[in-house]
């Protein structure tokens, strides 16, 4: 990524974080309320929705901006993995990596240093399919 590049472990850290809002987040919590997994999902997708109304109170400026950065990942990764269909959440996952794969390599093999390198990065992952 343009702000240090991944390396394996990152890469694990968002498998793990990944597989675990729709292995904990999902399907282990629609057991224990006794939700379908799209219920659950909704209702995790409202909470997050009503919590992000609420962080500009979140008074430490750093944590208010990882708290939103890791609501707004949870709530587009749940985003994907509906529409990929939520029993190809692993597929959906290994996606996602490569997508950050992709722009890392992109962006230290090839951008950075040169002018316009963050607009040419934007171009290079429109053109990435996920």
């Amino acid at each position: 990524m343009p702000l240090c590049g991944f390396n394996q472990k990152m890469l694990e850290g968002l498998v793990a974080f990944q597989e675990g809002l729709v292995e904990h987040g999902l399907y282990e919590r629609s057991r224990e309320t006794g939700q379908t997994y799209e219920q659950r999902l909704e209702e995790e997708m409202s909470d997050m929705d009503r919590f992000s109304l609420e962080m500009d109170s979140i008074q430490n400026p750093e944590m208010r901006d990882i708290t939103r950065g890791l609501l707004m990942f949870a709530r587009a990764f749940y985003k994907l993995a509906r529409k990929n269909g939520l029993d190809n959440y692993q597929q959906t996952t290994q996606t996602v990596n490569d997508y950050f794969v992709k722009m890392d390599r992109k962006f230290y093999g090839e951008l950075q240093g040169k002018p316009e390198d963050m607009k040419r990065l934007v171009e290079h992952l429109n053109e990435v399919h996920v």
